[in-house]
């Protein structure tokens, strides 16, 4: 079992999938009704994070470490608002203020050429279309948490799949860990949606935006195919207009159409992201 647990296979895909579907489903139990079910990402994530990489020291050395903490502090803020009812714009100017500092925070040692502010400042935007774009709106109300969980998927196994492609281990294997993570959560939502969304998913939505910031910062992966992804934002508003029957089986089919359209500009950026790297096979 303790060899098992130390494959990166297992720990960037069966262990966050199991972890995340035990968090989500616990969240629920204790939270009926309410948005602090979707808390469950991050608390997979951070909990992937200290068993794989380990938790790291404050003030944190790497940027990697500095996403850690990053992702702590909007775990318990994204719980903090939904338990205390802050919804709609205010939830998104709350999760939106978190990712920015954190972008900043995180991008700092390496904001010393004209291309890094640049890219800063892409991050930025995307993170701001994330957080504040339709599939990230929430009023409170349960069954509105697919769209947005299917566009995180997406964007966590286009970041995942370009890092492992460029030989960044770390980072794809904790890319992974939260598409396997937010694969377990939409499992809870299908075929009928029973959460909502909240500030703590707006801030899971940011995980993948941070580890695209350090990808793109940091190493010398060809990051810039992960705009790429981006279409997958457009897919709820897509889905909106199939013509799928108001009825269980409709909603059911309609989710499912959803979330294999957000994956398919995920798998368009790997596959460029794998031509540009000379069509070879990551080591990892």
């Amino acid at each position: 079992m303790s060899n098992l647990l130390h494959d990166p296979f297992v720990q960037s895909s069966v262990l966050p999938l199991l972890l995340g579907l035990v968090a989500v489903g616990v969240l629920h139990r204790l939270a009926p009704g309410r948005l602090l079910a979707v808390a469950g990402i991050g608390a997979t994530f951070l909990a992937v994070f200290a068993l794989v990489v380990g938790v790291p020291a404050l003030p944190p050395p790497s940027s990697m470490g500095k996403v850690f903490w990053s992702v702590a502090g909007g775990f318990v803020l994204g719980v903090v608002a939904d338990a205390v009812g802050v919804k709609g714009r205010a939830g998104s100017l709350l999760a939106a203020a978190w990712l920015a500092a954190s972008l900043v925070w995180i991008a700092l040692p390496a904001l010393d050429t004209p291309v890094a502010f640049a890219t800063l400042l892409v991050l930025l935007l995307v993170g701001a279309c994330v957080v504040f774009g339709r599939t990230g709106s929430d009023d409170g109300q349960r069954g509105n948490a697919v769209a947005p969980a299917a566009v995180l998927l997406a964007l966590a196994l286009a970041v995942g799949g370009t890092a492992l492609i460029g030989s960044s281990a770390s980072i794809a294997q904790m890319a992974l860990a939260l598409a396997a993570a937010t694969g377990g959560f939409l499992l809870w939502n299908w075929p009928v949606e029973r959460h909502g969304w909240g500030v703590s998913g707006r801030v899971a939505s940011g995980i993948a935006v941070l580890l695209a910031g350090v990808l793109a910062l940091f190493t010398q992966t060809e990051a810039a195919v992960l705009l790429l992804a981006l279409p997958a934002l457009l897919a709820e508003r897509v889905g909106r207009r199939l013509p799928l029957p108001d009825s269980g089986l409709g909603r059911a089919a309609g989710g499912a159409v959803v979330t294999v359209l957000t994956v398919l500009p995920a798998l368009i950026a790997i596959g460029v992201a794998y031509l540009l790297g000379g069509a070879e096979a990551s080591p990892y």
